[in-house]
């Protein structure tokens, strides 16, 4: 074998794969985690959807432009364009998890 920088060429390409396959290990748990974490928020984010539907979240953003909401009331969800680009953030980054469930080809023991 050929010899690299005091390594050799399968020495190299062993190096190099397993820093390949660390980087997609701790993707995968983040993947994992995140998915977990939109599957226990799931019924939250049907509410704030269907909140922002219905008509009571533009009354209540009305109601807090007119000062009617106490000053202690927390009102993250009023704030202009926050909760539709919460959800619409949710929706492109639901997009992106189907793009890869179609496109990325992962082969099975059937494969190899």
């Amino acid at each position: 074998m050929k010899k690299i920088d005091n390594c050799s060429e399968t020495e190299l390409r062993v190096a190099r794969y397993s820093s390949l396959f660390k980087e997609v290990e701790e993707a995968i748990k983040q993947a994992e985690v995140g998915v977990d974490m939109l599957i226990d928020q799931w019924e939250n984010i049907c509410t704030l959807n269907d909140y922002l539907d219905s008509g009571e979240w533009q009354a209540d953003f009305e109601a807090d432009e007119r000062g009617e909401l106490g000053k202690e009331i927390p009102r993250g969800v009023l704030s202009e364009d926050a909760l539709y680009n919460t959800l619409d953030r949710l929706q492109d980054v639901l997009g992106q998890m189907k793009s890869i469930v179609d496109h990325v080809q992962i082969p099975t023991e059937d494969d190899l």
